[in-house]
């Protein structure tokens, strides 16, 4: 019997008797008597054994204590290549243009904008890739993006409608989210969404009206912030689940706050969920003279992402700021997920998109249907358990790496928000639970 690498300790400030313990391995939380606590501090630091046997039957069920033979990073090495690896799920990122009615003052894709739209033949191979894993499949999850989608909704209409048919036939669970700007959402296109099983929009707003029309203004500079609002309303009742992004750097800290409480003023609240987005530096700096200097880092930002969680979520909220355990840092490093721009481009990433040296296919060339590029492979061979840093990091469970698109481009702010902010969110969290227990 050993103590696990991915223990971690914080003292209870509630409760001076108790110390609070957390494994991220097992994500499991738990309060533990002071004395209790020495007992285990003195059987990891000199051996001492442990005589409460209840208390080392509790201490292994949340994986605090395992078995000498257990090799945790082992473990973490398994199980990311069994996500990473399964043929059971295909997730696409799908641009059906590349076209865009806004032009955000950070928008990472500025450069490559241009009024292209999906034709058949892209559409077609789409397809075709899609009925040639049918066979493994068992969940094909879709995220419309752009560009801008809504400009394109003939063609998410239609490549829906044959994603479901598809689906059905073959007893595949279906699932499609949207990232859109939101001003096209009229209340005609919110009453097909359903139809179509897109069951998330993505809508950014960046503050008040003001703030959000300087950063977000149409093509021709117009303010856009009021058409959104307008759209959410009147297409309330036809709405799937409404994430509402306010990308966040050092000058609209305080945004977050202006949406959740235009929200509040305009009845929406209870149907839209407001999340603080980090403006990355290397991408805003690719378009801005000063973007370094306006980004916040990942600790700023987790801070103040935490403050605003509290702040704006009410009872039982405290189980949205619990960690989250990642087999894969996301579908970048996952072999059944692409991203395919409006010309048939594929890519490992959305924020690859549009950019020819990060391209790893393209549907209509024979040529680039390999994937196989340098790019792809470092994507996708990528190991944290063997990377000196990640691998002797007790977080390492919740983040496997960080994101795969900032380690190819060699950006070293990459850990996981819980490196800043997972004592804060803990004690939050506990002290919730024993408000709801002693209220019961």
């Amino acid at each position: 019997m050993k103590a696990s690498k991915y223990n971690l300790f914080f003292p209870y400030e509630s409760d001076s008797s108790k110390m609070l313990a957390y494994n991220s391995l097992s994500n499991a939380l738990a309060l533990i008597q002071k004395e209790k606590y020495t007992c285990l501090m003195n059987f990891i630091n000199v051996g001492c054994e442990i005589e409460d046997e209840k208390f080392v039957q509790q201490l292994k069920e949340g994986s605090f204590l395992i078995n000498d033979e257990m090799d945790e990073l082992a473990y973490l090495r398994h199980r990311m290549f069994a996500s990473r690896y399964s043929n059971h799920a295909l997730r696409l990122t799908i641009a059906p243009t590349s076209d865009c009615n806004f032009r955000c003052t950070y928008c990472y894709e500025k450069v490559v904008i241009r009024p292209d739209y999906m034709n058949d033949a892209v559409e077609n191979e789409i397809i075709k890739m899609v009925e040639q894993r049918i066979n493994s499949l068992k969940h094909l999850s879709v995220t419309w993006y752009g560009g801008e989608p809504l400009m394109a909704f003939d063609i998410v209409k239609r490549l829906s409608q044959t994603f479901i048919s598809i689906c059905d036939k073959n007893k595949i669970v279906y699932n499609a989210q949207m990232i859109t700007n939101g001003y096209l959402l009229t209340p005609k296109i919110a009453k097909s969404l359903s139809d179509l099983k897109i069951s998330l929009l993505q809508i950014t707003l960046d503050g008040s009206a003001k703030t959000h029309n300087i950063n977000r203004p149409l093509l021709d500079g117009s303010e856009t912030f009021d058409t959104i609002i307008y759209n959410l309303i009147e297409s309330r009742a036809h709405l799937p689940e409404i994430v509402v992004r306010i990308n966040t750097d050092k000058d609209n800290i305080n945004s977050g706050r202006d949406v959740f409480a235009l929200l509040k003023e305009k009845n929406l609240a209870d149907i839209v969920r407001p999340s603080l987005g980090k403006i990355t530096e290397n991408l805003s700096s690719l378009n801005s003279n000063n973007g370094e200097k306006k980004c916040l880092n990942t600790c700023d930002f987790s801070a103040i992402d935490f403050n605003y969680s509290k702040e704006i979520t009410s009872n039982g909220s405290y189980i949205e700021l619990y960690p989250r355990q990642v087999s894969n840092a996301c579908g970048a490093d996952r072999l059944n997920s692409y991203t395919i721009a409006a010309d048939g481009n594929i890519y490992k990433c959305w924020t690859d998109i549009g950019i020819c040296e990060r391209v790893v296919g393209n549907l209509l060339e024979k040529s680039k249907k390999n994937y196989f590029t340098p790019l792809y492979f470092n994507y996708m061979l990528y190991d944290p358990t063997l990377d000196s840093k990640c691998s002797t990091c007790n977080l390492l469970p919740l983040c496997m790496g960080g994101c795969p698109y900032k380690r190819t481009i060699g950006d070293t702010d990459n850990c996981t928000k819980y490196k800043y902010i997972l004592q804060d969110c803990l004690i939050h969290i506990v002290n919730n639970m024993q408000g709801e227990i002693n209220k019961n």
